[in-house]
């Protein structure tokens, strides 16, 4: 009888080391990186472009993530090609864990210049990509 105790705590414990184990965290990694149009509520993105049209005044990016935790920050850095001009930096962390998709946008009111532009893309700091777009003329 003794020996069948110590078999299922055995056992017992077998599979809890192996469900904790099991359940260790995923690492943050993003999927897809996309320019767009516009985004939905979820921050998905719609009508993905690379060349928009003169007159633009918004620019959207949107970055699906994966186990993103508030120890985790994008850090987008968008650029006009043309005159060699770093135009904004926006930082991200998330307040809770989580996936799906984060929204960066740049906006200009009077619409975006004509030319060539880019968005490097930075996880924990570390380059990540480079997405380019143009605005026609």
């Amino acid at each position: 009888m003794k020996k069948m105790k110590i078999i299922s705590i055995t056992i017992i414990a077998a599979i809890l080391i192996l469900s904790i184990a099991g359940c260790s965290p995923k690492p943050f990694s993003v999927g897809e990186i996309i320019l767009c149009k516009e985004v939905d509520s979820n921050f998905a993105p719609i009508d993905p472009a690379e060349v928009f049209p003169a007159g633009t005044t918004v620019v959207y990016l949107s970055i699906k993530v994966n186990n993103m935790t508030p120890e985790d920050k994008i850090t987008v850095v968008w650029n006009y090609l043309e005159a060699d001009n770093e135009i904004n930096i926006t930082d991200f962390s998330p307040e809770e864990n989580g996936s799906g998709y984060i929204g960066f946008n740049i906006e200009f009111g009077q619409g975006f210049p004509s030319g060539r532009y880019n968005a490097e893309v930075y996880l924990n700091d570390e380059f990540y990509q480079t997405i380019e777009f143009s605005v026609e003329g």
